[in-house]
C-alpha cells in the first residue's frame, strides 16, 4: 500500500500508511508518522498522551518496543518492492524516561542487507534527550496473494 502524504497540520509533509481505523493492534497505539530527511534516513514520529503511560506516568516500555517495531519496517520499507517483512529480534537499551505529551521521534539505518534479511539499529529520541536505542533484524517474506484475507494466508516458508 503506497503512504499517504499528510497535506496540512502539524504533520504537513510527513506521511502515514492509513488514514482510517483498520481494526489492527497499530491503530490502538495512534498515528505512525514518517519523513526521508535530507540525509535519506527516514524519521518516525507519533504523538503521546495518558493511554501510552506507565503507572510511574512515564512512557510505557511496551508501547516504545511497539513504536520501534513501526519504526523499523518504515526504515526498510523502500527496500520491500514486492514484498513483506517480519521481525525476527529486537534488542532494546531503555536509556531514559520518556514523557508523556512531548512526541517521541525514531531514526535508524539500514546496517546490512542480505537476500532475506535487513539489519537495522536506531534511537528513539524526544528532543535532545535519547529514551532508547535498538538494534533489529527483519526478514523478507512473500506478500499474501491479492485479494486473500490475511488470516486465510499460508504461513511463510
Amino acid at each position: 500500500m503506497p503512504p499517504i502524504r499528510i497535506t496540512e497540520g502539524e504533520f504537513e509533509g510527513w506521511y502515514i500508511w492509513h488514514r482510517e481505523n483498520e481494526g489492527r493492534f497499530s491503530d490502538l497505539l495512534g498515528n505512525f508518522y514518517f519523513r526521508r530527511l535530507p540525509d535519506r534516513t527516514i524519521q518516525g514520529r507519533m504523538a503521546t498522551d495518558k493511554r501510552h503511560s506507565n503507572g510511574l506516568g512515564y512512557l510505557h516500555g511496551g508501547f516504545l518496543m511497539s513504536f520501534i517495531d513501526m519504526a523499523m519496517f518504515a526504515f526498510i520499507a523502500p527496500q520491500l518492492e514486492n514484498s513483506g517483512a517480519v521481525t525476527l529480534s529486537c534488542a532494546t537499551d531503555f536509556l531514559g524516561a520518556g514523557i508523556v505529551g512531548e512526541p517521541i521521534d525514531a531514526t535508524g539505518e539500514i546496517l546490512k542487507e542480505t537476500g532475506k534479511m535487513i539489519f537495522v539499529r536506531g534511537l528513539l529520541k524526544q528532543g535532545d534527550a535519547v529514551v532508547c536505542s535498538f538494534t533489529g533484524t527483519m526478514r523478507k517474506i512473500p506478500r499474501p496473494p491479492s485479494g486473500v484475507p490475511v488470516l486465510k494466508a499460508t504461513r511463510p516458508a
